[in-house]
């Protein structure tokens, strides 16, 4: 086979866009420079550039044009020699997968996986539709829009092989809703490979997974796609550590592809080093009481001998946590060790939050305590990874961010947006602080803007109402632009009389708090500090 055959994708002096105007100079391209020269080979020769990490503020569009998206400029600008030498429909052998969106199972309802562990518990349900196993391989049609090709030869062994790599053997006959972030990550990217692709492109493939989950989906990915035989492309953040089995790097901003070289050239260790994030918050702590805390004040958030148990599975045991009012904490955990399950008992989504396990300003939680739903969330911010699957993409910026300050529907609500007359001199105040992203992007529907606006908006529609309770649950993961996030943390930090939890992987990710609480799940200890 020669070196052009055994190119996948391969990009030269081209202009993309997404429609092409009569008159060309109106066209708006995606970036304002060529494309001058991108190559990705399939892995059969270790020269070749195959495993790719695409980095900077514009990753997102460069991975869509590699995916085959957008119109380019000249035609051939964009080319597929080895499917096009082997009369394959590229659409048929690319995958492509972007964690920093929406799509398809990531848009269940937050409550879902606490439901599944509710009423399926560990039941293992090896005929039922909704397995991991089904999911997977489109077995009864389940979510059939990516299900197997009837013409597509689904071997008992490629199978295996898949379910191997991704550590998946023996969570094949649980339920698809149960699984944890990263058993769901490694479970979605089994599915992308079904059919079999020559080239697999993964936006943020770590994202939102704790450190020892993101070596498992690296590793999983390293494993499967040598043993294939597939191309990779992985779009990261530049403070995003490279995997060590990546080969090239390429760096993309606002103007197009700036850097394509080899992951070790002295041009790829400058980016890196300009682009890099300093944080020396939240690192020394020392260890404190729930006594301590309740001598600061009276609770505002407080737990009491409190247990959660999913089908004799202890989450929460006999916990106590005591939040001081205005206090900013840090939950800190490996996935599945209980912080969301914290995090929705307090917003009331779980389905144990009226089993009197906590008490807000003194007063417990029970059913006929005469608080609803409502009135809990009326008090309450939040920005998600699950309320950012539930954004309808059309709605602007603007209106995404005024549904904040509709009373009575809940956070989940994106359908009742507030007028302007119902800003406040704080919400006033606070969209001042973000007036030059806001008068750029106001009127721009949210699929249209970058992830770092996306998140941007979601932050400011969680605090717009000045809660007494903000939860920023990942709420600045995946974002690009650092100096937004630094006037985001600021103002955190600023008010002194919200109370804030904060969950985040990274540490510079996160506002600066004061508190951190440390959790291990299955209903082992957990230690409260101070940072100092």
């Amino acid at each position: 086979m020669t070196k052009v055959h055994q190119c996948l994708v391969r990009i030269k002096d081209g202009l993309f866009s997404s429609s092409r105007h009569v008159k060309p100079s109106h066209t708006k391209y995606v970036f304002s420079k060529q494309i001058e020269s991108f190559e990705i080979y399939s892995p059969n020769d270790s020269k070749l550039p195959s495993y790719w990490a695409i980095t900077g503020p514009q990753k997102t569009p460069f991975l869509k044009i590699a995916a085959g998206h957008y119109i380019s400029t000249p035609p051939l600008a964009r080319t597929f020699p080895y499917f096009a030498e082997h009369n394959f429909n590229y659409n048929d052998k690319i995958q492509f997968l972007n964690f920093s969106e929406s799509s398809g199972l990531d848009k269940v309802h937050l409550s879902a996986r606490y439901e599944s562990f509710s009423y399926k518990g560990e039941l293992e349900m090896s005929d039922d539709v909704n397995s991991v196993q089904n999911y997977i391989t489109g077995a009864n049609n389940y979510n059939s829009n990516t299900a197997v090709d009837a013409n597509q030869e689904k071997s008992a062994e490629y199978i295996a092989h898949l379910l191997r790599f991704f550590d998946l053997e023996h969570l094949k006959d649980k339920w698809i809703n149960s699984l944890s972030n990263g058993q769901l990550r490694r479970a979605r990217i089994a599915k992308s490979l079904i059919n079999k692709p020559s080239l697999l492109i993964i936006d943020d493939p770590f994202l939102g997974l704790d450190p020892e989950a993101t070596v498992r989906v690296s590793n999983s990915i390293s494993k499967v796609v040598k043993q294939f035989g597939i191309g990779v492309v992985l779009g990261l953040r530049v403070q995003d550590k490279l995997p060590e089995w990546i080969s090239h790097v390429g760096y993309v901003d606002n103007d197009g592809l700036e850097i394509a070289t080899e992951k070790d050239s002295d041009a790829v260790k400058s980016i890196y080093k300009k682009e890099e994030v300093v944080s020396n918050r939240n690192k020394e702590s020392k260890s404190i009481t729930n006594e301590q805390l309740k001598k600061t004040g009276s609770p505002h958030i407080e737990f009491n001998n409190a247990s959660v148990v999913y089908k004799s599975v202890p989450v929460l045991q006999d916990f106590n946590w005591a939040v001081p009012r205005g206090s900013k904490w840090r939950i800190l955990g490996n996935n599945g060790t209980g912080k969301t399950t914290i995090l929705s008992l307090i917003t009331a989504d779980h389905p144990q939050s009226w089993k009197s396990v906590l008490a807000i300003d003194g007063k417990v939680r029970k059913t006929g305590s005469g608080s609803s739903f409502f009135d809990i969330n009326n008090k309450i911010g939040i920005s998600s990874p699950e309320l950012h699957a539930l954004v309808p993409g059309n709605k602007t910026m603007m209106q995404i961010i005024m549904t904040g300050l509709s009373n009575d529907v809940g956070n989940s609500n994106f359908m009742f947006v507030a007028k302007n007359d119902k800003l406040t001199p704080f919400a006033v105040d606070l969209l001042s602080k973000f007036s030059d992203r806001l008068d750029k992007y106001r009127d721009t529907p949210f699929h249209d803007l970058s992830v770092s606006d996306q998140k941007l908006a979601l932050f400011l529609r969680a605090s717009v109402k000045n809660p007494e309770i903000l939860i920023l649950d990942e709420a600045f993961s995946c974002m690009d632009d650092v100096e937004v996030m630094h006037r985001c943390h600021a103002l955190v930090s600023s008010w002194r009389d919200m109370t804030v939890l904060s969950i985040g992987h990274i540490d510079w990710e996160l506002p600066a708090c004061e508190y951190v609480i440390k959790l291990r799940g299955n209903g082992k200890p957990y230690d409260i500090e101070e940072y100092i």
